[in-house]
C-alpha cells in the first residue's frame, strides 16, 4: 500500500496536520517531533504527490495568514556604507518582498551596526526559531571569517550577492560574466570596433575576474587594432585616465564610473557624438546612459527561494555540492550610444 499523510501520522501517533507541517520543516511543530516525522516518512517511503503540492503552495499564496514563519538577513558587511549601497538594498528590499509572498517574515541583523558574537547572534535565532539565513557581504578575498562557521552547522544559509570561496554555500549572483559579454555584442552590433572596459580591480576581484574574463573573450571578435586590456579604474583619479585615454582612443568605454563621462566632457569629448558609453549596472536614473540591467529585484528573490527550498527539504548544514544560481542581465537602450555603421560607410562614399 502507497503510504499517505495519514498512515504516517498513525504510525508517528500524531494528527495529518502535524504530520503536513513536519514535512515542511514547519518552525510550529518542535524539532525533535519533525525529525521523528520525517524518519518515519523516509523509511516508509512517503513521497509527497507533486501536482497536490503545487495546489496547496497556490491556495497558501493566495490567502493571508496570522502565523508567519522567520528567516534572518544577516549583513556581514564592516562598513555601513557597504551595507546602505544601492545594490545591497535592491537586494534586501526585494528578498522581504519575495519573502512575504512565501509567508515568511525576515528579522535584519546589521553586523556593522549592531556586533553580534556568532555565539550571541545563534542564541537570538534559536530563541526566535530561524532556522534560515540569507547572508550578505562583501567578504575578504571572497572568504566568509570563520568565526561564523557554526552557523552552517545549524542552519541552512544562502549567500546572497557574492560567491564565497570559504565556506562552501549555495548562492545567488548576477551572471556578471555574461553581463559585460552582452554588453560588448551589442556595442558590436552598434558598429564600435575599439571597445575599452574601465572598472575598480578590488571590484572585479570580488567578483572573481568575471568583467574582465567577459571582456576579453568578446575581444576575440574584434580586429587585433581593437583590442586593449582593461583599464584599472582607480584612486589615481582622472590624471591617470586623461593619460590612459589618450594613448589608447578607445571609440566606447563600459564601465561602472558614472564620473568619467564628466571627465570626458571636460576634455571636450562628448558622447554619443565623439565616444560611446555603457553602464555595467544600470538604474533608471541614469537616464543619460545606455547600459545593462543586472535585475537586482530578482537575485534577491532567487535567494528566498533557494532559502525556503532548503528548508523545506531539512538541509540545514553545508552542502555536499553548493548551488550557486545565475542571474541574466538585459540591455538598456540609452543616449550614450549611436549606430557607427551608417557613418563610417557615410564617411568612405
Amino acid at each position: 500500500m502507497t503510504p499517505t499523510i495519514r498512515s504516517v501520522a498513525k504510525l508517528a501517533g500524531v494528527s495529518p496536520a502535524t504530520v503536513s507541517l513536519a514535512l515542511r520543516n514547519d518552525p510550529r511543530i518542535s524539532s525533535k517531533v519533525r525529525q521523528r516525522v520525517q524518519d518515519i516518512a523516509a523509511k516508509e517511503g512517503y513521497k509527497p504527490n507533486p501536482i497536490v503540492s503545487k495546489l496547496i503552495s497556490q491556495v497558501r499564496a493566495s490567502k493571508t495568514t496570522n502565523y508567519k514563519s522567520t528567516l534572518a538577513l544577516v549583513n556581514t558587511a564592516e562598513h555601513l556604507k557597504d551595507v546602505e549601497e544601492r545594490t545591497v538594498r535592491c537586494w534586501i528590499n526585494s528578498s522581504i518582498e519575495r519573502a512575504s509572498e512565501q509567508g515568511y517574515t525576515v528579522d535584519q541583523f546589521v553586523l556593522a551596526k549592531e556586533p553580534l558574537r556568532p555565539a550571541r547572534l545563534m542564541t537570538i535565532l534559536d530563541s526566535r526559531g530561524i532556522e534560515g539565513l540569507i547572508i550578505t557581504g562583501p567578504f575578504q578575498d571572497n572568504i566568509i571569517d570563520s568565526k561564523y562557521d557554526l552557523l552552517w552547522q545549524r542552519y541552512a544559509a544562502v549567500v546572497l550577492g557574492e560567491r564565497p570561496f570559504k565556506p562552501s554555500l549555495s548562492c545567488v549572483i548576477n551572471d556578471q560574466y555574461n553581463t559585460v559579454r552582452q554588453a560588448m555584442m551589442q556595442v558590436r552590433r552598434l558598429g564600435y570596433r575599439k571597445p575599452a572596459l574601465c572598472v575598480h580591480p578590488y571590484v572585479d576581484h570580488i567578483l572573481e575576474s568575471r568583467l574582465s574574463g567577459g571582456f576579453l573573450v568578446e575581444q576575440r571578435q574584434l580586429p587585433k587594432r581593437g583590442m586593449m586590456v582593461p583599464y584599472e579604474y582607480s584612486s589615481a583619479g582622472k590624471d591617470h585616465f586623461y593619460k590612459w585615454f589618450k594613448q589608447h582612443q578607445p571609440d566606447v568605454i563600459i564601465t561602472l564610473h558614472t564620473e568619467i563621462k564628466d571627465w570626458l566632457e571636460e576634455l571636450g569629448v562628448q558622447a554619443p557624438r565623439d565616444i560611446g558609453l555603457v553602464h555595467l549596472d544600470h538604474e533608471p536614473s541614469l537616464t543619460a546612459w545606455a547600459g545593462m540591467n543586472q535585475n537586482h529585484e530578482n537575485v534577491g528573490k532567487a535567494a528566498v527561494d533557494m532559502l525556503v527550498g532548503k528548508l523545506n527539504r531539512n538541509e540545514l548544514h553545508l552542502p555536499p555540492f553548493p548551488k550557486c544560481v545565475t542571474i541574466m542581465s538585459e540591455w538598456t537602450p540609452g543616449p550614450s550610444v549611436r549606430e557607427q555603421v551608417k557613418e563610417a560607410c557615410a564617411s568612405g562614399a
